[in-house]
């Protein structure tokens, strides 16, 4: 018995194929624009999100290994966009966070990934964007 796998009709390879993409594209903009990497780019997002956050938190939320989120961390302290300040409750702890030219930088990307994404779904009815996130939903819950 032959069993195929059409690869271009199987989901999780198209899923891939589609967040490889995606991540490219939108790569082009900040890091043609600001310098700055995907990774270094989570990382600020994540910040501009939930504020300050330790490593072992930021690893937890992208699951990107603890070394490139060392050396994104350090390229982006080095660029004045992070700061590092030792936990008041865990003195083992170290707390990342914008620094007022990190939290510009975050406030100057944003809306052009939010432009992006709008961009990349105007090709969807209304209703369309609801289903999609409906499943989206079903098959990737946020813990």
């Amino acid at each position: 018995m032959s069993i195929n796998l059409d690869l271009h009709s199987f989901m999780p390879y198209r899923f891939n194929r589609m967040a490889h993409n995606v991540s490219n594209n939108l790569a082009t903009i900040y890091t043609q624009r600001f310098g700055v990497s995907k990774e270094q780019w989570r990382i600020v997002a994540l910040l501009g999100q939930y504020g300050a956050m330790t490593a072992k938190q930021i690893a937890d939320l992208t699951y990107m290994d603890k070394v490139k989120i060392s050396r994104s961390v350090s390229g982006l302290a080095e660029m004045g966009y992070v700061s590092r300040q030792t936990s008041e409750t865990d003195k083992r702890a170290v707390l990342l966070d914008h620094s007022p030219k990190g939290r510009k930088l975050y406030e100057s990307i944003t809306p052009l990934m939010m432009e992006w994404e709008e961009q990349l779904l105007s090709r969807l009815t209304s209703e369309e964007r609801d289903q999609l996130a409906l499943i989206i939903n079903k098959l990737d819950p946020i813990a």
